[in-house]
């Protein structure tokens, strides 16, 4: 439509339909107006995947590498084809917008959502970010960036002040909102949970009135996250234009009744529902009629185009961390074993737990995947697990189960009722649920419901098994009629965004191949909150010494491909970790198996940095991050050669915790978050105060390590590079531009400030063939010499002289030019 057109669509509404615009219909929803047209929109989650509106129930998705492992390919173009997958997976779900990309930056390395998130850096994000954003809405769905701003770690998330400087917040944590807006075009914005410098984000007149649509001209919708607004009349002047989800606690009758006794203008109710349309028009939806029915895309020449490419950016996001000796690539024709080692060897972790998690249509594992590549070559491929780092039991595995069937009741204590008639049954896939409305009545905000899952349980190893619930309200398992767990008196403080109530367990002997009833009731009173949700957990009997068996294997095998790291009980949206260690007894398990193994390789499958105290006791170190359900194929592509290393690490990793700019700020105190660091974030730390990290920002190896032989600025502005590549096979090298003051420069009047002594203002991917030399042009940020004024409230030319530095990491680039 027109904007004349949509003028006068909204002036057709009466205010009540008008209001009724401003909040969802459900969780996923946003109200229909029949009478003119309007259809309703679907909104679905997510970064790594469009999940559609059923958590594990619902249809299947392509799961696409995180946020860090996307930034770790420092690759745009690469990103921008991901964000075309993505809405075309949108799409299949019927929905219209995208809640992502997450561009909150890296403050600290134990953030528990950092693997959603991109860089530590924003310009690096801001690149990322564009390019997410555009291969998205190409595809006519809308991209929600989040979290605007300053939600950038999970402690206190839903009450913490983020209290940032002005300097830093444009410097640092407005940048890629700033860019997706301005360079992408993008269609919405989300509001973070928390506050910054006082106001809640939802009601920040300074920052969603006057900077986003005042200063950056945008004209799209603004939303808040879940549960994330906090008031009637705030956030409407503020600029919030949808409260999700609905049914409003804040808007509805509330907000009319502002209306009419001139507490809110209607001129503002008048310009967010002109906003929501305008957004639903450009993508589409006043065309559509309404959401089409979810799906799984089928098999075909686009998906399998879509799955490789999950698999190509899964491995070019992957960084080469250590190579000693050539260890890598691994020759499968001079191997005779190999021993796949570690507790995410076998089921790989692909994604970060939370509301980016969605089903994947399939995963490639890691061990799986080497054994079945390495066949051919008749290698013997062993596994062993080596030691367990599940905080929480495991998912029951639904193929130790018959079907598993629940039935919902009315009245939560309809379960106590052996004659009461259930209201549904349904078969489901998973004993993980999770419910973010009414399973029997879809017409309120808080829930009320009794659930029953039944299911006949068939061990396949005897011994002490353990079983598990966590669940949000009262729940109870039972095994062939004894109730054997009742967790009401547990706390909160598990898992279900930290809502739930901590895991209960019990331990019970079983004889392998007798079948057993397992029954888990849960009761679901009004509660006054919209999520539910229920976990049931089982863990077999150990069998054998996991480190015993892993030291075995890795004696007799030609090499020891070692695969540690984190699942979503370490990193998950809901908490930060403590600690840089690995989980569990990780660390001594690879120190064990480097004594012993002839060539040893560490996989860290991780979202964020890991300390690595056994770095100089292995071979080989590859970051593989969370890189989506073609994990295993994306591994062995780069362990056996097949494709160049060339993912360079995005974020710094330190060599301690201690060493980390936000440490002595983190986590916030008495409802404060202070950003003391200021601009200091990441490598602008290291390199400002000369402390040595364990890897820089920036690093990352190839088979083949090009180098950088010259580089000039050119008449435009631009930097000129020339590679060369002695290997004899084709690298690839990421040459990045730090701007700095030149050694001239007076930096005196900087010490005890939090003036960064660099930044990255350019980079690019450069395809180096074996024995050639390569040149190409890196475009510099037009930021590069302006620093942000607080007296004059604007971007002014920053005091010089400056230089431009010319590298491979973030660490001492060896080639400066005078700017």
């Amino acid at each position: 439509m027109t904007r004349q057109e949509l003028e006068r669509l909204v002036d057709s509404l009466t205010i009540a339909e008008q209001v009724s615009l401003l909040a969802g219909s459900d969780m996923w929803h946003t109200v229909a107006v029949e009478r003119v047209g309007i259809p309703a929109i679907r909104v679905t989650d997510g970064p790594a995947g469009a999940r559609g509106t059923e958590f594990g129930t619902g249809p299947a998705s392509l799961n696409v590498p995180c946020g860090t492992a996307l930034a770790a390919t420092w690759d745009p173009e690469l990103v921008e084809a991901i964000g075309g997958l993505l809405g075309r997976e949108a799409r299949a779900k019927g929905a219209r917008v995208l809640l992502a990309p997450t561009v909150n930056l890296h403050r600290t390395p134990i953030g528990g959502r950092n693997f959603e998130c991109m860089s530590e850096d924003p310009y690096l994000t801001a690149r990322t970010a564009v390019g997410y954003v555009r291969g998205v809405q190409r595809e006519g769905v809308a991209c929600c960036i989040k979290h605007f701003v300053g939600n950038d770690t999970e402690f206190e998330r839903m009450s913490i002040n983020s209290r940032i400087d002005e300097r830093t917040l444009r410097e640092a944590y407005l940048v890629p909102f700033e860019a997706a807006v301005r360079d992408a075009g993008v269609m919405s914005v989300m509001t973070g949970y928390n506050r910054i410098n006082g106001p809640w984000a939802a009601d920040s007149v300074e920052l969603v009135d006057g900077v986003l649509r005042g200063e950056w001209g945008f004209v799209g919708l603004v939303m808040s996250d879940w549960f994330g607004m906090h008031s009637t009349i705030e956030a409407i002047e503020a600029g919030l234009d949808l409260e999700m989800p609905g049914p409003s606690r804040f808007r509805g009758q509330q907000l009319l009744d502002a209306v009419e006794s001139g507490a809110v203008d209607r001129s503002l109710v008048r310009r967010s529902a002109l906003n929501l349309l305008r957004m639903i028009s450009r993508v589409g939806g006043l065309d559509d009629g309404g959401p089409e029915d979810e799906s799984t895309r089928s098999a075909g020449p686009d998906v399998d185009i879509d799955i490789a490419l999950i698999r190509r950016a899964g491995a070019a996001g992957m960084v080469l961390l250590r190579n000693e000796s050539a260890a890598l690539p691994l020759d499968p024709v001079e191997l005779t074993n190999v021993a796949v080692i570690g507790p995410n060897a076998a089921v790989g972790q692909v994604m970060g737990g939370g509301s980016a998690h969605v089903t994947p249509t399939h995963v490639a594992h890691p061990f799986a995947t080497l054994r079945t590549r390495l066949a051919k070559f008749e290698v013997d491929v062993v596994h062993a697990e080596g030691c367990n780092i599940n905080k929480l039991l495991r998912e029951l595995k639904p193929d130790l189960c018959t079907p598993i069937e629940v039935q919902f009741y009315a009245d939560p204590e309809a379960l106590g009722d052996e004659h009461a008639t259930p209201l549904s049954a349904s078969v489901i896939p998973s004993a993980t649920l999770l419910w973010v409305d009414d399973p029997t009545a879809r017409d309120h905000v808080d829930p009320c419901f009794g659930a029953r899952l039944s299911t006949t349980f068939t061990p396949d190893v005897s011994g002490a098994w353990q079983f598990s619930i966590e669940s949000v309200t009262p729940a109870r398992l039972m095994i062939d009629g004894a109730t054997l767990i009742d967790n009401e008196p547990m706390p909160s403080g598990g898992s279900f965004f930290g809502l739930g109530k901590q895991e209960s367990r019990v331990s019970v002997n079983l004889v392998a191949g007798v079948p057993c009833g397992l029954v888990i009731e849960l009761r679901r009173p009004r509660i006054g909150l919209a999520l539910s949700g229920l976990n049931v957990g089982a863990q077999a009997p150990t069998v054998g010494d996991l480190f015993t068996d892993a030291v075995s294997a890795a004696a007799a095998a030609d090499v020891s491909i070692v695969i540690v790291g984190t699942n979503d009980d370490w990193e998950c949206e809901g908490w930060d970790r403590t600690t840089l260690e690995l989980p569990g007894d990780q660390d001594e398990l690879i120190r064990r198996v480097a004594a012993v193994s002839r060539r040893t390789i560490v996989v860290v499958n991780a979202g964020s940095p890991l300390a690595m105290p056994w770095i100089d006791e292995v071979d080989a170190v590859v970051m593989a991050w969370f890189p989506g359900q073609q994990m295993g194929e994306s591994l062995a592509d780069l362990l056996l050669g097949e494709i160049e290393p060339q993912g360079r690490l995005p974020v710094t990793f330190p060599a301690r915790l201690e060493d980390t700019p936000a440490f002595e700020h983190h986590p916030g105190r008495d409802g404060v978050a202070e950003y003391r660091e200021g601009r200091l974030i990441g490598y602008k730390w290291y390199d400002t105060i000369a402390r040595e990290p364990l890897f820089p920002f920036g690093f990352g190896l190839g088979y083949a390590n090009p180098t950088i032989v010259g580089a000039e600025i050119t008449g435009s502005g631009d930097v000129l590079v020339t590679v060369a590549n002695d290997a004899d096979r084709d690298g690839i090298q990421v040459v990045q531009v730090y701007v700095a003051r030149s050694r001239s420069a007076d930096r005196t009047s900087q010490q005890g400030s939090d003036e960064p002594i660099q930044r990255l203002v350019g980079f690019v991917k450069i395809d180096v063939p074996r024995r050639q030399t390569v040149s190409a042009s890196i475009a510099i940020d037009s930021r590069a010499f302006k620093t942000w004024s607080i007296e004059a409230h604007a971007w002014v030319d920053a005091d010089g002289p400056f230089e431009l530095r010319v590298g491979t990491s973030s660490r001492k680039p060896p080639i400066h030019l005078n700017a």
